[in-house]
């Protein structure tokens, strides 16, 4: 019997509450809760947040009762998280370092995560075959008016980064004086690559007192000086030991106990005909 072909053991197919799962597009969501294991609530920005589910660093963080705030330009993306996240802010503007509006290049439904504010980036996308809507005029605004309009005083647990290449304007818009997420994530590599990107704007968290805890190979992680013990718990990627489930594998374990009950039923249905069958 190949590997792939082996039963699926009944052990995998207990509840999903007791597992976490990961629903993020490189397990950035496990890390983070790994990092905030103590904490039942907390408060999330999420700049470039695009889908409510599908490869979101948030949503677990949402099903248990953190709320939090998603930024996303993109109109169908924010139809969606305004729908399935009404209990959260859900901004549909770019962040950048100043406030005006700008352009956005939308990539097709299949290729959202490509949308960008960059002229230069939407331009190499086309060149390898992708096809971009450009939507003028979309609010831009920073992270330091989105904290004075939307935050206040309130702790930010986390911000995650992953805007398509602007990332440098992003932590540029902040004021890192008042503003102290205690972790940061930001996606760390040019868009689309291995190549590493963050020599551009990794030097302003350092000298905002951020500490280096992990690149995951696609995200770069920090935490605030002032907790210093989130570094430790921000120092290993996802691994056996964090006890989870990929978003997909979760999802087909549930349609296999689906199709097992579906099943079951049918036997019962079966037996109890053939029953009859025989008493008559």
């Amino acid at each position: 019997m190949l590997a792939t072909e082996l039963p699926i053991e009944p052990e995998v197919l207990r509840t999903n509450a007791i597992r976490m799962i990961s629903y993020a597009q490189n397990r950035e969501d496990v890390v983070l809760a790994r990092a905030f294991s103590g904490l039942d609530r907390g408060f999330y920005i999420d700049v470039g947040a695009e889908h409510p589910v599908l490869n979101s660093v948030t949503k677990h963080f949402y099903d248990h009762g953190w709320r939090g705030i998603n930024i996303e330009p993109s109109p169908a993306s924010l139809a969606a998280l305004e729908k399935e996240r009404p209990d959260d802010v859900n901004l549909g503007v770019g962040v950048a370092d100043f406030e005006r509006s700008s352009t956005l290049f939308l990539g097709p439904l299949e290729h959202h995560g490509e949308s960008t504010f960059r002229q230069d980036l939407a331009d190499r996308y086309r060149r390898e075959g992708c096809e971009f809507t450009e939507i003028d005029d979309v609010s831009v605004t920073t992270l330091a008016r989105i904290r004075e309009q939307h935050v206040g005083e309130r702790t930010i647990d986390f911000l995650k980064i992953d805007v398509e290449g602007y990332e440098a304007a992003v932590i540029a818009g902040a004021d890192w004086h008042t503003f102290r997420p205690r972790v940061v994530v930001v996606e760390a590599t040019y868009p689309n690559s291995r190549t590493p990107s963050h020599a551009a704007w990794e030097p302003a968290l350092l000298t905002a007192g951020y500490l280096f805890g992990l690149f995951d190979g696609l995200n770069r992680f920090y935490a605030r000086a002032e907790e210093p013990g989130l570094v430790e718990a921000l120092s290993s990627p996802a691994c056996v030991f964090d006890d989870y489930v990929e978003f997909g594998v979760s999802r087909r374990i549930e349609q296999l106990k689906t199709q097992n009950a579906e099943l079951e039923l049918d036997l019962k249905r079966s037996r109890s005909i053939a029953r009859r069958s025989l008493q008559n």
